[in-house]
């Protein structure tokens, strides 16, 4: 094949792909859910959210999981495994501005599941804050950025 030729299907091979990957991973981007307990005996706001960066990596999609408030200071990595219209999230360690040591390698953190024209939220052994919360199958998240790669 003549060079002049090649360098602009490499191109085409390369742009190909990155639509290819982006197309398989409709998960990318910000998650966001904020929960509000009210206020403490004391008066104080009892406030928490928590942010869910779903990302790509050599791994395939990651996440970091943060939540930050009331009492709160979490900072989780994730393995993310897509199953259907799941995005099931797995522990896999601790960032640097973790608080609580209370996860163990492998555990399912949550799952997030597109339905009609929501998203799902499936407590695993991550909890909100808030116990009215807790109920597994509700809408609690939002995607709030699908701009990350």
């Amino acid at each position: 094949m003549p060079r002049s030729f090649r360098i602009p299907l490499i191109a085409l091979f390369v742009f190909a792909s990155v639509i290819v990957v982006s197309a398989q991973s409709p998960w990318l981007g910000t998650y966001e859910f904020t929960e509000d307990g009210g206020k403490n005996a004391g008066g104080s706001p009892i406030v928490v959210s928590h942010q869910v960066d779903v990302l790509n990596s050599d791994k395939g999609l990651v996440a970091t999981v943060k939540s930050n408030g009331y009492q709160t200071a979490v900072d989780v990595l994730c393995l993310v495994k897509v199953k259907g219209n799941k995005a099931m999230f797995y522990f896999e360690g601790y960032g640097d501005d973790n608080m609580f040591e209370n996860y163990s390698k492998g555990q399912l953190m949550f799952t997030l599941e597109k339905g009609k024209s929501d998203l799902l939220t499936h407590w695993g052994v991550f909890k909100p804050i808030v116990p009215k919360n807790e109920r597994s199958g509700k809408v609690y998240f939002a995607k709030v950025d699908s701009n990350k790669k």
